[in-house]
């Protein structure tokens, strides 16, 4: 499936150990989520525009996130603000795909003054890491903060502005009272203060690159016109690292859900199908709806 590509690139502010990961394409980024809810006849979600803000926020910082770190782990962010009768799930995979789900829960939900927020990192070949945490926010992206503050002790700041998103994350040693207490307009303020493009940079060579996949490689080349600056090159005062783009999707099918079920013992699997000949399965990562014909 074609789909739209929101290009994020990470830098280093050498002189204040702290990095800084920024996108101009979160609308790129929604499109792409427009796309797949099309493609796979996926009814839009019936949200307020309070609660679509929520998600929105959520997967733009979600995806800061993942890109600020070296390692391209899976991530799962579940968060259940305070006083609010539902849920959000987003996961993103390392090839840059994300999903999200808003989940409505019991009325009785709302009356909750405490919430609850948990990330689990997949890492290849790595145990689980899974933090579980009280929200100390009433907004989604702040949680993304809190994370990143108590888990990886290493405080971190977010700004979304229209289809800007800038993550600035302290390293060891960092001078991080530069942007520790600076409001969103004025931390992305900085963070353009500090970059300046070089027109007369030249795209980087584009390798063959064994390890990735067709589909990643499909989307390598997507994307490589897009890019255009050498990794390690100076733009203002900070120093481009990497180079990512997210897309919306999930990795369900259809072949995936049949063979969980076919994995379940007899008797569960005769619950399960109830008598009938069709099943419809909802995917719990991005809500769509697959339809297994028992065989």
């Amino acid at each position: 499936m074609d789909r739209p590509l929101a290009l994020y690139r990470r830098f280093l502010w050498e002189d204040k150990k702290i990095s800084w990961v920024y996108t101009s394409a979160l609308d790129q980024l929604f499109a792409s989520r427009a796309k797949y809810f099309e493609t796979c006849a996926m009814a839009q979600h019936m949200l307020t525009a309070a609660e679509q803000r929520e998600v929105d926020d959520l997967i733009a910082a979600a995806t800061l996130a993942a890109e600020a770190q070296v390692d391209r782990d899976a991530w799962g962010w579940t968060i259940r603000l305070p006083l609010r009768p539902w849920g959000i799930f987003c996961a993103v995979e390392p090839e840059g795909m994300v999903c999200a789900r808003f989940t409505r829960l019991p009325p009785d939900t709302a009356k909750d003054p405490i919430g609850g927020f948990a990330v689990q990192r997949v890492s290849p070949n790595a145990p689980v890491r899974q933090s579980s945490l009280i929200p100390c926010a009433e907004s989604t992206h702040f949680l993304v903060e809190q994370y990143f503050d108590e888990s990886e002790q290493l405080p971190a700041r977010i700004a979304i502005k229209g289809s800007e998103a800038v993550m600035a994350l302290s390293t060891p040693d960092a001078e991080w009272d530069i942007v520790k207490n600076l409001p969103e307009n004025d931390l992305l303020a900085l963070f353009h203060e500090l970059i300046r493009e070089d027109a007369d940079a030249q795209p980087a060579p584009q390798t063959a690159d064994d390890s990735l996949s067709d589909t990643a490689r499909r989307i390598k080349a997507q994307f490589a016109a897009a890019k255009g600056t050498p990794i390690g090159t100076m733009l203002g005062d900070l120093k481009l690292m990497h180079e990512a783009v997210f897309f919306y999707g999930c990795s369900c099918d259809i072949e995936k859900i049949r063979a969980m079920i076919d994995n379940l013992p007899a008797d569960q699997k005769e619950e399960l199908w109830n008598g009938t000949q069709t099943l419809d399965v909802q995917c719990p990562r991005c809500g769509r709806t697959h339809i297994l014909t028992r065989n």
